[in-house]
């Protein structure tokens, strides 16, 4: 006699379908996650109950945007253990899987509660009772503490059994509530930076949830300026969007990127993305910082950590599909975006898939503010590469005109010119159409200023701007 048939839909002619699985496994968790139920069989659905019964036929369907929560998000959660129940089965027209039954063990953390490990020598992830992650180097002459959580505890003295007595500053990487909270325990003695760009937010949020922090002892700190440790240091990059005063540390020695919030977090289970919902930049505009973020540090680190991730990010590719996510939504606007599971209510673009693909990415908008104009009208360029000179001011996309001070003894420069969109009817220099991100070589005129014309072309032709590069001797 021969075996079961096996029918298109992955089921067994005889047998009821497979009930499906969870995902994150059940467990004990410390933070409330969301739950996702998933199934390989093509057009089966999943019904659910969270009353401990057996899902029926008319019980709730799972949407895959609107994950099963083990507490409403935003509220307080519950500050004992608690254990949440879900039963699941799988239904193929009108066949009913067995139900599978997920047990959740929730044990929230105090607020005034915080944990760390050891990253690597000299680098610490201390996470408060929401899990946002702020991170302690110790160096050889001074410790850096970046960013100070939302918890309600005393950071200073968690953070001191660490550091051995050694001069301490603190790097907040944007000015959002759950990077902040503690920053005024370090005041009084402590050197504690920002940028100055997101001194309205910190403000709002002292007024919104009483933190003590003393405005006027936020020292400025931007793009080039290096925290020296004593063993390593760390560059800042300026990467607004998330806020406008988004930050990053780079340690080229050890090959390590530590991002805040500024290219968002991918975490699969409690579900994240770069956050743009609440941003007044525009993701044509973000694109562009990202893509000259990504021009200076590609290349001199292997390992993220972000403000979010509960794991290291291995690699760019991370980023390639951070930058894949923003080009879509630039080329096609609205018709790029599916609903976020997180929050609800949010629109957002996703590259690859969160539930199998470590490098997933996504990134939350606001529909109504998308773009800086309609996908078919963006004439912009998001880059502008130069070999042989110092682009003066720095490339932003909605400025036209620009400077380049040119090298010592140059005859001849390359310049990279590319366009926001990838519809974008023709990019052209001096009049000569070139491909997307062409390096092309230019020949300058002894003795003679050069200007050089840059006009890009609007997907559907109604719109061209022009920029212009006046290359400049140095010291002229």
């Amino acid at each position: 006699m021969s075996g079961p048939r096996t029918t298109n839909d992955g089921t067994s002619g005889s047998a009821d379908p497979q009930p499906p699985t969870a995902i994150p496994a059940p467990g004990a968790y410390a933070v409330p996650q969301m739950i996702t139920l998933s199934t390989p069989i093509a057009g089966a659905v999943i019904r659910y109950t969270l009353d401990g019964t057996p899902p029926t036929r008319t019980s709730p369907l799972f949407d895959p945007y609107r994950l099963i929560p083990m507490v409403a998000f935003g509220e307080p959660g519950p500050t004992g253990p608690c254990t949440y129940e879900i039963r699941a089965a799988t239904q193929v027209g009108e066949r009913l899987s067995a139900s599978a039954t997920y047990r959740y063990d929730l044990q929230v953390r105090d607020r005034a509660t915080y944990v760390s490990h050891e990253l690597a020598p000299g680098l610490r992830m201390i996470r408060d009772f929401d899990d946002d992650k702020m991170y302690l180097v110790i160096g050889s002459r001074r410790a850096l503490l970046i960013d100070a959580g939302m918890g309600a505890g005393d950071l200073r003295g968690y953070v001191e059994q660490y550091t051995g007595g050694l001069p301490l500053d603190v790097f907040i990487t944007h000015g959002h509530p759950d990077h902040i909270a503690r920053m005024g325990q370090f005041q009084d003695d402590c050197a504690v930076y920002m940028h100055h760009a997101d001194l309205p937010l910190v403000e709002r949020f002292i007024d919104q949830f009483g933190y003590e922090i003393q405005l006027d002892k936020i020292l400025p700190v931007d793009e080039g300026d290096v925290f020296d440790l004593g063993d390593r240091r760390f560059r800042v990059f300026f990467v607004p969007g998330h806020s406008p005063g988004c930050l990053a540390l780079l340690d080229e020695a050890n090959r390590l990127l530590i991002a805040g919030d500024s290219v968002g977090s991918n975490r699969p289970t409690i579900v994240d993305a770069l956050w743009m919902q609440f941003s007044e930049d525009r993701i044509d505009e973000y694109l562009s910082v990202l893509q000259g973020f990504r021009a200076k540090v590609t290349g001199k680190f292997d390992v993220t950590y972000g403000g979010h991730n509960d794991n290291a990010i291995i690699g760019e590719r991370y980023l390639d599909h951070l930058e894949e996510a923003a080009q879509r939504l630039v080329d096609l606007g609205p018709a790029a975006l599916t609903p976020s599971p997180r929050p609800s209510g949010v629109w957002q673009t996703v590259c690859g898939d969160r539930l199998t693909n470590p490098d997933w990415a996504a990134i939350n908008v606001e529909r109504e503010r998308l773009l800086t104009d309609h996908p078919d009208r963006i004439a912009t360029l998001s880059c502008l590469g130069v070999v042989g000179g110092r682009l003066t001011p720095e490339f932003r996309p909605g400025l036209t005109s620009y400077q380049l001070v040119l090298e010592a003894g140059r005859s001849t420069i390359e310049i990279a010119p590319r366009a926001t969109s990838r519809r974008a009817v023709a990019v052209r220099l001096d009049g000569a159409t070139v491909d997307r991100g062409e390096r092309v070589s230019v020949q300058l005129t002894d003795g003679q200023s050069t200007s050089i014309a840059i006009e890009v072309i609007s997907p559907d032709g109604s719109v061209t701007r022009l920029y212009t590069v006046a290359c400049v001797a140095p010291g002229a």
